[in-house]
């Protein structure tokens, strides 16, 4: 990274990618970068893969949608489930606390930007769950799925918790 006076200036290909159990993320700008006004992640995402359960945390999400096609999904304020389409060029944003995943319901590898308001818990979660890729086009395959009760603790510290599984 460099600056600008006090303005950071990111190159993505600088950063680190991670593999986060099946997207390899990047973190673009972290809360340390923005005075944790907002974290910025970039999410890789094979066709079907996404976040396997709704989750909730404290921090609102906006979805920017660069490549490929999408489904945001979750349960409103009321309680009511909802499933938005979100093609390239979209952007859905989801308040804080409110139960939601997504998914690449498209055919090729997609591309989402994610920004985090405030920043803090979302990108230290990527961090300390994510093992480090070389190569963002052939990352590492998982040994297996994870370790569940080690990954809920993880969630814990972070405030995120995992509530259901998303709509078929």
């Amino acid at each position: 990274m460099s600056t600008n006076g006090n303005t950071p200036i990111v190159v993505a290909d600088n950063k680190p990618a991670i593999l986060v159990i099946n997207e390899v993320m990047t973190v673009l700008l972290s809360g340390q970068e923005t005075g944790n006004k907002y974290a910025v992640v970039e999410s890789l995402t094979k066709p079907g893969d996404g976040v396997p359960l709704l989750h909730t945390h404290p921090q609102q999400e906006t979805f920017h949608i660069l490549e490929g096609s999408y489904e945001i999904y979750g349960r409103d304020e009321a309680g009511h489930k909802f499933a938005t389409p979100a093609p390239a060029g979209s952007m859905v944003h989801v308040p804080g606390g409110i139960p939601h995943g997504f998914r690449n319901i498209g055919d090729t590898v997609g591309k989402v930007m994610m920004t985090f308001e405030p920043a803090g818990n979302m990108e230290l979660f990527f961090e300390e769950i994510g093992i480090p890729v070389a190569d963002k086009a052939h990352p590492p395959t998982p040994d297996g799925p994870p370790d569940m009760e080690a990954l809920l603790k993880v969630c814990a510290k972070y405030n995120i918790y995992f509530m259901e599984a998303p709509p078929a």
